[in-house]
């Protein structure tokens, strides 16, 4: 194995396991070689399954990725290993996209795959499952099934206490701004008149029209 290679595998694995980590709705259940070049990883993701001509909500999903010998010239090979109805996905493979570049990293393709599992990401122009394409153009409005963000960046918080997983159906939040906060200015003082009584009328200073239209940079005129 060439030393480019290994470092790839290495800094995807490095990249993976902290995502992984940091996000409450995957976890990588297993990984095989030194560095891996095989991974399972759970996504705990609302998504479709059918049964007996039945479609179920399913809420958990182990999605294997292999990293072929020609990595990363070749893009990752992809597969479920428990079953989802979706028009990217069929039993042998996953469709993650048209194009494929050598500096993509592991962790998009995670992301990507669970955008797709989540229906946030689906492309009925060449299915891989037609049932499922004609399925989506009919209940579009409902999609996607989880709105949760995939970036790690974003807190979550419980939806509903149906779940399993505490931090299963979590959606981003964002922090609340402050509040502003009124100001009083302090009381202008008040001129006292001659007779040093105080006085009740509040002191109004009066400005030309010509003081108030010039800039504060420029001098006013010189008296004659």
């Amino acid at each position: 194995m060439s030393t480019v290679r290994l470092r790839r595998l290495a800094a995807d694995y490095n990249q993976l396991e902290d995502y992984a980590r940091r996000h409450p709705r995957l976890r990588l259940i297993q990984f095989d070689g030194d560095p891996p070049e095989r991974y399972q990883i759970e996504y705990r993701l609302r998504s479709l399954r059918q049964v007996d001509g039945e479609l179920l909500n399913i809420k958990s999903h182990i999605v294997e990725i292999v990293l072929p010998r020609s990595y990363p010239r070749v893009p990752p090979q992809c597969r479920m290993l428990t079953p989802v109805f979706h028009p990217n996905i069929a039993p042998h493979a996953i469709c993650v996209g048209d194009h494929w570049s050598a500096g993509e990293s592991l962790k998009s393709i995670v992301v990507r795959i669970g955008e797709i599992l989540a229906y946030q990401s689906y492309n009925v122009k060449s299915p891989l499952n037609g049932e499922a394409a004609r399925w989506v153009e009919q209940h579009e409005d409902e999609l996607p099934l989880d709105t949760v963000s995939l970036l790690v960046e974003e807190r979550a918080s419980d939806e509903d206490d149906e779940d399993d997983h505490p931090a299963m159906n979590s959606v981003a939040a964002t922090p609340p701004r402050p509040k502003p906060v009124a100001v009083t200015p302090p009381p202008v003082p008040r001129p006292k008149p001659s007779n040093g009584s105080p006085s009740t009328e509040s002191p109004v200073r009066e400005t030309s029209p010509a003081a108030e239209d010039r800039p504060a940079w420029m001098p006013s005129k010189p008296r004659a």
